[in-house]
């Protein structure tokens, strides 16, 4: 598996593979090179990027993700590896066994509670108001989130996360929605990989269903993790428009430490053990998810 580097190649360049190491060629510059193993995600900048098939295979095969983006700087395509997991198909048999149990909702109660909860150790680490009020709303989750306990969370936290903002998913341009829509992008692709990596399919969700969505399950699992996004982009200057400087600020957040049990880890490796905690309720049937504690 690769590490968690984050690779952005944002101007004219020629991939390839030599010597078992992936070339990048610029006009005017020294070739740089670097092993596949060592690239977590690629993300692709310039229309001009050139790269060939082999390059491709080698990435996949080191368990990279090849992130393509569009004018705007946001995600247009995600080439995922999927390199054979001999567990996978037990694995896949084992999640559509699990959809027809109570475990789903018992699971993304789990993962809604975890996700309130950094909500407001967030506010907390940030000296911000509104902490107690969601930690209190936590507390309040019920199986399957029945109550919608996540949506109320959300409009109180980014009440008091960001001043005077309103949160958009799609087609922002704001400072700030556009660092948290590209940050939230590359963790996306992250969870995804991981989750693939272990054999499962992403298209099986918990609390995220869409029968048009191949993301559910990734969608599931970052959202204990979306406040190292949250918590980066309020940290960052974010009065300009998302540039070739910002974006390389906005992916720092993998750097972020977190508590996950009596531990702390970065990103990637936090991420891992949330999904083996995971994959053993699927194998035994019993258990809790490992959650971040914010």
């Amino acid at each position: 598996m690769a590490s968690d580097r984050i690779l952005l190649i944002e101007n004219p360049a020629d991939l390839n593979i030599d010597i078992g190491r992936l070339r990048i060629r610029r006009e005017g510059m020294n070739d740089a090179f670097i092993a596949p193993h060592d690239i977590a995600v690629l993300v692709l900048h310039h229309h001009t990027i050139a790269l060939s098939v082999n390059t491709l295979r080698a990435l996949s095969g080191a368990g990279a993700t090849v992130m393509v983006t569009d004018d705007t700087h946001m995600p247009a395509a995600l080439m995922l590896p999927t390199a054979a997991n001999r567990a996978a198909s037990s694995r896949l048999r084992k999640q559509i066994g699990h959809l027809g149990t109570p475990m789903p909702e018992t699971l993304w109660q789990a993962l809604v509670k975890a996700r309130i909860a950094t909500q407001a150790a967030t506010l907390r680490a940030l000296e911000l108001k509104g902490a107690l009020r969601l930690e209190r709303m936590a507390d309040e989750v019920e199986l399957g989130d029945r109550t919608h306990r996540e949506g109320q969370a959300a409009r109180h936290y980014w009440q008091n996360l960001f001043e005077d903002f309103k949160r958009e998913k799609e087609g922002a341009n704001d400072g700030i929605n556009s660092r948290l829509n590209y940050g939230y992008a590359v963790l996306r692709s992250l969870v995804a990989r991981e989750l693939i990596a272990a054999g499962l399919s992403c298209e099986l969700g918990l609390g995220h269903k869409s029968t048009e969505n191949p993301f559910n399950l990734a969608d599931d699992f970052m959202e204990p993790y979306r406040f190292t996004v949250e918590r980066h982009v309020w940290k960052l200057d974010c009065k300009t428009p998302l540039d070739s400087k910002t974006k390389k600020e906005v992916v720092e957040f993998v750097e972020s430490d977190i508590s996950v049990g009596k531990h702390s880890y970065r990103l990637l490796p936090a991420v891992r053990e949330t999904i083996a905690s995971y994959v053993r309720i699927l194998e035994t049937n019993k258990g809790q998810l490992t959650l971040p504690a914010g």
